[in-house]
């Protein structure tokens, strides 16, 4: 029977507007690119105010749903069995994108809508959507802290291997001892009989730097495998895969700003000696299933400040499931903006230079004989 999974981060699917954002400077990095164009509300003068809301609301409502009709056929584009979104700011927002875009593009019902609510401040949550396939159980892991990992010589050993996880680690202390900054959801479906369990992850965002943010995420990654590891006596042999938005690379295709004469940019290839992800691949524990595909071919997101490709995105299957894969993962690249260099390939109609787009995220596809 088919298993076909995606891994889409989607990219601050809202319903509502935090008026917040125009007083919070961090905040106001996820307003809409046309509403952060209107600056900032102040001044004192409030009788101005719900006028001003208005106009600000209805810019941004215009821009997304543009967005979100190419979100839609980005998703269609997988005809996946088992999605695990990241950036869903709730059920209600969930319920909506699959009625309102996803389905008025010809898709199937997706009856199966599963969201925990993590950690994240600003709501964004993991969420999973089925078709045809049923989940059996779903469980978030938000409380998960250090003291948890610690339970087990196993975790105590993987936190000594990795001195950045371990340093932060320390630093999580009381009402902040939580070491998800979202959350791992753990769904186990019933393919056909055979159980599989699918673990949705998203991990702390690059936001203030790789270094300095690289021991959290490595820490989340470490909690993951001990969430893993106490599931199944031979992980080797049970069929499950971590899939999300793990926020971390193992190499980074680095685009020159000079064209060359054929009016393309020349790329090299970096390789990192540290990753976020270690922990997941280390020692064979997990496999990346786009390693079947060419370096040049793993990237899903394009960073123009830094003007790289990474993969950020994953479905780490284990060993056992890996091998059953069937045919060649797939990243759907037709939703990214005009913007990425050397990507000659067809975007959907109105694709904007830096938007509209799909997302800043390419959805991940892999394809399971179970």
């Amino acid at each position: 029977m088919r298993l076909r999974l995606c891994t889409f981060n989607i990219e601050n699917l809202f319903t509502r507007f935090d008026f917040s954002a125009f007083t919070d400077t961090r905040a106001a990095r996820y307003l809409p690119e046309i509403v952060q164009f209107y600056g900032t509300f102040d001044g004192g003068d409030l009788t101005g105010f719900e006028e001003f809301k208005q106009m600000v609301q209805s810019a941004a409502i215009a821009q997304d749903d543009d967005k979100r009709q190419h979100t839609a056929l980005a998703f269609a584009e997988a005809d996946a069995d088992v999605y695990c979104l990241q950036e869903v700011d709730s059920f209600s927002a969930l319920d909506r994108f699959m009625a309102a875009y996803v389905r008025k593009i010809g898709v199937d019902p997706y009856p199966q809508m599963i969201l925990h609510e993590g950690n994240d401040p600003r709501g964004i949550d993991v969420a999973t959507v089925a078709r045809d396939i049923r989940p059996v159980m779903t469980r978030s892991h938000a409380p998960v802290t250090p003291g948890w990992v610690r339970q087990t010589d196993r975790g105590t050993r993987l936190l000594e291997e990795y001195p950045l996880a371990k340093a932060r680690a320390a630093r999580l202390r009381g009402a902040n001892a939580r070491i998800f900054r979202r959350d791992c959801v753990e769904i186990q479906v019933d393919v056909g009989g055979v159980p599989v369990s699918l673990f949705n992850c998203h991990f702390k965002s690059m936001s203030g730097g790789r270094e300095a943010t690289l021991g959290m995420r490595q820490l989340e990654a470490i909690a993951v495998r001990e969430i893993v590891s106490r599931k199944f006596s031979d992980p080797a042999r049970a069929l499950w895969a971590i899939m999300g938005d793990l926020n971390d690379y193992r190499m980074a295709h680095v685009i020159s700003k000079a064209r060359q004469d054929d009016g393309s940019y020349s790329e090299r290839l970096k390789e990192e000696s540290e990753s976020g992800v270690d922990p997941l691949l280390r020692d064979g524990f997990g496999i990346n299933t786009l390693e079947d595909l060419a370096p040049e071919n793993r990237w899903s997101h394009y960073y123009a400040g830094a003007r790289h490709k990474t993969q950020l995105d994953y479905i780490i299957a284990s060993p056992a499931l890996a091998a059953r894969i069937r045919g060649t993962p797939r990243i759907i690249r037709a939703g990214m903006p005009l913007r990425v260099p050397n990507l000659e390939t067809p975007r959907y109609p109105r694709m904007g230079w830096d938007r509209p787009k799909a997302s800043d995220h390419c959805p991940v596809v892999v394809e399971f004989r179970i």
